[in-house]
């Protein structure tokens, strides 16, 4: 996980790069504000803290969003996200130990009596609407600049268990479902960034930090290790550093660019 986040850090870097070898142009006349549509492809890297702190380590983000962003610098966004981590499952010994040998180190015992090979994870669903405020730094493009978003939004996660060396029906099928710990409720959600969009229509990206706070049940009536359900709330954390490439739908007025 510490390479996928090294990995979002330099795109993010790239991006701002290339947004500022752009700027170099020299233009003349007043740029003007746009409102267009958009979609945005998103990756991103978040570190779970709280209650899903306590479950996971660092996973994966790949979200994709359809947004508008209005002529007064508003914008509102629509999410769709997915998370997973690999094997980044901090309980699954504590979940599994029920079904595990009691060796020194201990295991999932296979159809054909050997290690399963057994990895867990976390994969997370979630949907989200946003609303917010571009704050313009530079008056050579107002259409760039600070992106404050706040947002409202549902949020679902669970352990997907894998066997990679053999099967263990154990876990598989229906029996995964009493050792998955699904979790479901709502989210509310704040985002603070820098959004760059193209004064030549071809570099539109935004990158920043978002907060995520949920209030989670368990949806399963029973989970096998704990010879019961759970009615407890739980309120899952997440901070997430959110990389987006955007692609506006509409064209707009050219300016005067000389080089």
């Amino acid at each position: 996980m510490k390479k996928s986040l090294v990995f979002c850090i330099l795109i993010c870097l790239g991006f701002c790069l290339s947004a500022q070898n752009e700027e170099r142009e020299v233009i003349t006349g007043d740029d003007e504000k746009i409102s267009t549509p958009f979609f945005t492809a998103v990756v991103g890297w978040t570190l779970p803290y709280g209650e899903m702190g306590n479950r996971y380590n660092s996973f994966m983000n790949v979200n994709a969003n359809l947004g508008w962003k209005t002529t007064g610098n508003w914008i509102y966004i629509l999410e769709f996200g997915f998370q997973f981590g690999t094997d980044n499952v901090k309980i699954k010994n504590d979940i599994l130990s029920g079904l595990m040998t009691s060796t020194t180190d201990p295991f999932i015992i296979s159809m054909e009596g050997s290690d399963a090979g057994v990895v867990a994870y976390n994969r997370n669903l979630s949907l989200s609407f946003f609303a917010g405020k571009i704050i313009p730094l530079w008056f050579s493009n107002p259409n760039s600049g600070l992106m404050i978003n706040l947002g409202v939004g549902f949020l679902q996660h669970q352990i997907i268990y894998q066997p990679t060396l053999s099967e263990a029906p154990q876990i598989q099928g229906d029996y995964a479902y009493g050792y998955d710990r699904q979790m479901r409720g709502p989210m509310v959600s704040a985002f603070l960034g820098y959004i760059h969009m193209s004064k030549k229509k071809y570099i539109n990206f935004y990158a920043g930090i978002q907060f995520d706070n949920a209030f989670t049940k368990m949806t399963r009536k029973y989970q096998f290790d704990l010879h019961s359900g759970d009615d407890k709330l739980y309120t899952d954390q997440m901070l997430t550093l959110k990389i987006g490439w955007m692609f506006p739908f509409f064209g707009r007025k050219a300016d005067k660019i000389y080089f």
